[in-house]
């Protein structure tokens, strides 16, 4: 919900977003979808693809976790690209994981780094990750033994203390790390209690900072990070990615970074002599530096690298095709020892496709000997088109079912991000039982075109009947194909226009996202945008022919892309939320909505109908579950969403597909049958509020609980003439309009409800 002119308005904002969240409690949902991970079928030419709709990787970590309590190690997938979390749950202790939504909700949020391990040795894994001021946020597990209700004690974030001379002061630091790097997390020095290692980016070493619990007898609760070693492993790293043993920087005095702050790090025994040796890797290349520790050969209190190798794994095929590349100990095979996986560490601009290394350990966890299985480990299983996938429904053939095509911008180790293709899925079922096929991987030679970031949409701009194509673009102009085919023939599409809108946009316009909707029904085809801002903006057609679009509002009603932020003062939106809008009437009602795909996770829904676009609309967060064990949670996508709709199963109700910044789609369907568990005692009564009240610019209506049903909102000034109306549909729970050209006085605002019950408020504009 936005309301207008806010920033006049910031209480008003928050007190309206409370409200928003309080939606599922006390209204009727209208929809009701849920992900759906089975239907339908989509093949990459001859063979099924098991799991289409996972939604794809780009930089996954991997972590061993018991997600269901039987005391076997599942497995947790954290997408460093876009936080976003996958359960897998082991199947007969063998190495077949199942993707397990249900349990993501359960999970803490992370950002950035996601690593299991056991904090407080009860047993059971706790969560390290990050803030986003970078700090270090430890959730200690608090889950029943044997239950698989996962609960979270939250210790906030950590701190460490110097190791000062006693007649010095003890000093706790914020234990802050790079949002780049990726710490290990582990009992490095064999004490019993957990140790982390850190990337040290302006004295170019690691930094080793120790639980001191074991030492100092406390409890198994009781924590304290130390210092304990400013150069662990006693080596420096060059400019070119070297390593200099036996030397380490001067600690009262601070070295320019060598590089760019990022790093990954595991240690893991690799030799049987009971000290833990070192693989590390950084920002800007594709090999990782192996060393190994001879603390225990040479029977030394600090740990020192002896050797590096820059050939990893030795012996077998050498990872060394992604850049940034992390590795992750954990067991895959279920045999009872860690295996090793190894992916990108990027947040962008690395390999998106067969990125996913898996090498079995043929040999023990403390001497390990790995063996190259695959690249593609999880990534085989599902629909991964590489990064920023955009799909769009339309029949492409004429032959009354609906194609699927998806924009993506391919895999960025090939693509480099500038060459954006098309893929074409073919709809090789029929109308009502659809089956897809990919049929083309760069539908027209879209990618001679250098077009960035495309998000497609369809529909009749040009009024002959046909389907023409619009593309939205990095640049913030939308590309324009005609169909020169003609009505009810296979599409024929023809580029026309690269700036179809003669639209110069700002820098906050940029990354358009296109939705073709006739919003005054006047027979020409408006044109909505979204924008990387996150707000939308209504061009209205003025003339087909030649074409001729005015924008009317940059703020179309009152729609975000943007997260509301809590976590400052003053509170605020965030300044992007790459809003897609895309119209439909996807719960066969006889009246459209406005669904909003963003740049956070999650889509919002507006029943736009029956509203002037300069409403500003509460959003309706009732209408999309995620499967969970309570059906209480909005599913958290990933990021970059753009939706798609279609009628496929005969019930009048539409299938919904969402693409994903990580390249992949997921798949949601209506299940109106069954909604959500929510308060659906009797209305008693019509009541609204109006606030602020008085006001000068703008003010928001806002229904009370109990207040059930369609109603309408009539505001009347003191002559009785009707200054403003709206009807606000059974799950509205209502409305922002601008008031500042209102003449100073005082207003009556009615609500009406079906049954004639009508509630009357003072309204007061201020000069």
């Amino acid at each position: 919900m936005h309301i207008l002119n806010s920033s006049r308005f910031q209480l008003s904002k928050t007190i309206c977003l409370l409200f928003v969240s309080l939606t599922a409690t006390l209204l009727n949902a209208q929809f009701n979808y849920r992900l759906n991970m089975g239907a339908p079928n989509i093949s990459n030419g001859s063979s099924k693809i098991e799991h289409p709709f996972w939604g794809g990787f780009n930089s996954p970590q991997f972590q061993p976790f018991d997600l269901n309590g039987d005391k076997q190690m599942d497995m947790i997938v954290f997408d460093r690209y876009d936080s976003k979390i996958f359960p897998f749950v082991r199947q007969n202790n063998g190495d077949v994981f199942e993707y397990a939504p249900e349990y993501t909700a359960r999970l803490p949020k992370g950002l950035n780094y996601y690593k299991t391990a056991d904090l407080n040795s009860d047993g059971q894994l706790d969560i390290f990750t990050q803030s986003e001021s970078n700090l270090l946020l430890i959730y200690i597990n608090r889950t029943t033994p044997g239950s698989n209700n996962l609960k979270f004690q939250d210790l906030g974030p950590s701190y460490y203390r110097n190791q000062n001379p006693p007649e010095e002061p003890i000093h706790y630091n914020p234990l802050s790390l790079s949002k780049f790097e990726l710490p290990d997390i582990s009992d490095i020095d064999g004490d019993g209690d957990l140790d982390i290692l850190t990337y040290d980016e302006y004295n170019i070493s690691y930094r080793l900072f120790k639980d001191v619990r074991v030492e100092k007898g406390w409890n198994r609760d009781t924590f304290e990070f130390q210092i304990m070693d400013m150069c662990f492993g006693y080596f420096l790293e060059g400019f070119d990615n070297s390593i200099v043993l036996g030397e380490c920087p001067p600690v009262d005095f601070k070295l320019k970074p060598r590089h760019n702050g990022g790093a990954s790090s595991l240690t893991f025994d690799a030799d049987a002599d009971g000290d833990k040796d070192l693989l590390i890797s950084n920002i800007g290349f594709a090999r990782f530096n192996f060393l190994t520790n001879g603390k225990a050969q040479n029977k030394s209190y600090y740990d020192t690298m002896l050797s590096n190798d820059t050939i990893f794994p030795r012996n077998t095929v050498e990872a060394n095709q992604i850049m940034f590349p992390a590795a992750y100990y954990l067991d895959i095979s279920g045999d009872g020892v860690q295996d090793l996986i190894v992916a990108p560490n990027g947040v962008k601009d690395v390999k998106e496709t067969g990125q996913i290394g898996y090498y079995k350990n043929t040999g023990q966890y403390n001497k390990p000997k790995f063996e190259y299985v695959k690249s593609n480990f999880l990534g085989e299983q599902t629909l991964d088109l590489g990064a920023r996938s955009a799909p769009v429904f339309i029949d492409m053939d004429a032959d009354g079912d609906q194609d699927l095509l998806v924009a993506s911008n391919g895999d960025y180790s090939v693509t480099k991000g500038i060459t954006d293709p098309l893929y074409l899925f073919k709809n090789t079922g029929t109308k009502f039982a659809p089956m897809y096929e990919l049929i083309d991987k760069d539908y027209m030679k879209i990618s001679q075109y250098r077009f960035q970031n495309v998000i497609p949409n369809v529909g009749d701009v040009d009024g002959d009947g046909d389907l023409d194509l619009l593309l939205g673009i990095l640049n913030g102009k939308v590309v324009y194909f005609s169909n020169i085919a003609g009505a009810g023939k296979p599409v024929s599409w023809s580029l026309v226009d690269s700036n179809y809108l003669a639209k110069s946009p700002t820098l906050e316009e940029t990354n358009t996202s296109p939705c073709v909707y006739d919003y005054n029904k006047d027979g020409k085809m408006d044109i909505l945008v979204g924008h990387y801002n996150g707000r939308i903006s209504l061009f209205e057609c003025k003339s087909i022919s030649p074409p001729s679009y005015v924008e009317v509002t940059k703020n179309a009603w009152g729609a975000r892309g943007n997260e509301w932020r809590t976590n400052v003062t003053p509170q605020e939106w965030m300044l992007y939320g790459n809003a897609s809008p895309r119209i439909h009437d996807i719960n066969g009602d006889g009246k459209v909505e406005m669904i909003v795909g963003t740049a956070y996770g999650y889509s919002r829904l507006y029943n736009i109908d029956g509203h002037p676009y300069t409403d500003s609309l509460f959003a309706d967060t009732t209408w999309f579950y995620e499967k969970t064990a309570t059906d209480s949670a909005m599913p958290m996508m990933g990021s970059l969403i753009v939706p798609a709709f279609a009628e496929l199963t005969g019930d009048t109700l539409m299938e919904a597909v969402f693409g994903l910044g990580r390249g992949g789609l997921q798949w949601a369907s209506s299940l109106k049958s069954k909604g959500p568990s929510i308060n659906t005692k009797a209305p008693s009564g019509l009541a609204f509020t109006v606030f602020p009240n008085p006001s000068k610019m703008s003010v928001t209506f806002q229904r009370g609980d109990n207040c059930r049903g369609d109603v309408d909102l009539l505001v009347s000034n003191l002559k009785g003439d009707i200054v403003y109306q709206t009807h606000l549909q059974s799950n509205e729970r209502g409305v922002g309009i601008a008031i500042e050209s209102w003449p100073a006085g005082v207003y009556t605002a009615r609500l009406m409800d079906e049954a004639g019950q009508q509630a009357y408020v003072k309204l007061i504009k201020l000069p």
